[in-house]
């Protein structure tokens, strides 16, 4: 072939290798395309797996728990009753063994304790917790987060309402048995001056403050009716109307634990089977010092008084006033605010105004 004959072929394979490739590329597209010529749907995405809701069964916490928080408002309940009128001196050793009769650990513990049932009476804190406990995914990962950092209760919903009914019943309790030794206390001057028996030494005054050294150390039982309001507080089957304006924080740390234990207890990880979990929250060190030096000053003013009414002053700074302080101190106010009437009430289908203010929630004799 002629140089000339090749490049009049030369177009001619430049058309051929283009209509090879045309067809290559419409045979590997062919698959795409259906009879008709319509291009396939490629297949959906397989659908993300929906998590399943859970029922949500009622706040449930610890039997030890109730136990200290009942406690806690048994002790609150028989030393704020406390009258400052004596008729002689066996009225004095009756009134200082009901006011010696708390424990250290008990009292700290059931400060926390009973900030956890008065959390659970908040309904904006409850509904944010129970939505987190609808889910696996997001109840196992709140109760994570709650067990490496209490104040991760902080993020919720509801924790500033939560917190002021905490602050509100506690501190209102605090200063009814402050202002209730403050009167014990003016009574061991005035009775001087109208009751000569009062100025007669103690008998036995060593053994006396060795029985209330054992007293300060023996735990308190609750009392039944307390410890049964308690309980039903606690699931909501028969919740309080508790007063109280929202808080912010900061929030002292039994304020703090107490949320905390209340939200796992919404969360079904504060009950009986889940005392690993609870016991932490419940052991808060920041307040036994405050506890401590209440029993040391008592047992020290003790050991030197010796006429009737210095009993009566011990009983009345020392157990009274000191212990009251401390639970101030303890949910963040070392001043207790000015006592105000009951604020508590017992809801029930024909609760008057003021229904069942002897409950353990409020905030006079027995309860928040």
């Amino acid at each position: 072939m002629t140089r000339a004959q090749v490049r009049a072929f030369a177009p001619s394979f430049a058309v051929i290798a283009a209509v090879v490739i045309f067809a290559l590329g419409s045979a590997s597209s062919a698959a795409a395309f259906s009879f008709g010529g319509k291009k396939k749907a490629a297949p959906p995405p397989p659908p993300a797996p929906v998590e399943a809701e859970l029922p949500v069964g009622p706040p449930v916490l610890a039997g030890y728990v109730v136990q200290q928080a009942g406690a806690y408002a048994t002790y609150m309940r028989k030393a704020s009753a406390i009258s400052p009128v004596f008729t002689n001196g066996p009225s004095i050793s009756d009134a200082l063994r009901i006011a010696a009769h708390s424990e250290q650990h008990q009292l700290q513990q059931g400060v926390v304790a009973y900030a956890a049932i008065v959390a659970l009476q908040d309904p904006a804190f409850v509904s944010t917790l129970k939505g987190f406990a609808s889910h696996a995914s997001s109840r196992d990962a709140m109760i994570g987060y709650i067990l490496a950092d209490p104040n991760y209760v902080l993020t919720l919903n509801g924790h500033e309402s939560a917190a002021g009914l905490i602050v509100s019943t506690l501190n209102a309790q605090a200063a009814r048995l402050t202002a209730a030794g403050a009167k014990v206390k003016q009574e061991s001057l005035d009775i001087q001056l109208k009751a000569a028996w009062s100025k007669k030494p103690v008998p036995n005054p060593d053994q006396r403050l060795s029985d209330i050294k054992g007293l300060s150390v023996s735990p308190v039982a609750a009392d039944d009716d307390l410890k049964a309001q308690l309980e039903q507080a606690e699931t909501g089957a028969s919740p309080v109307a508790i007063s109280g304006p929202p808080v912010q924080p900061p929030y002292s740390q039994a304020v703090v634990r107490g949320m905390a234990l209340a939200a796992l207890a919404v969360l079904g990880r504060a009950g009986d089977a889940n005392l690993d979990y609870v016991m932490p929250l419940l052991v808060n060190d920041n307040d036994g010092y405050c506890f401590n030096m209440a029993k040391l000053n008592l047992y020290q003013c003790l050991s030197v008084a010796r006429p009737y009414y210095e009993d009566i002053f011990c009983l009345g700074l020392h157990v009274m006033s000191d212990t009251g302080q401390c639970v101030a101190s303890s949910i963040g106010h070392p001043q207790p605010a000015a006592i105000t009437p009951p604020m508590i009430a017992t809801v029930t289908a024909e609760a008057s105004p003021t229904a069942g203010l002897d409950s353990p929630l409020a905030a006079s004799s027995t309860r928040r």
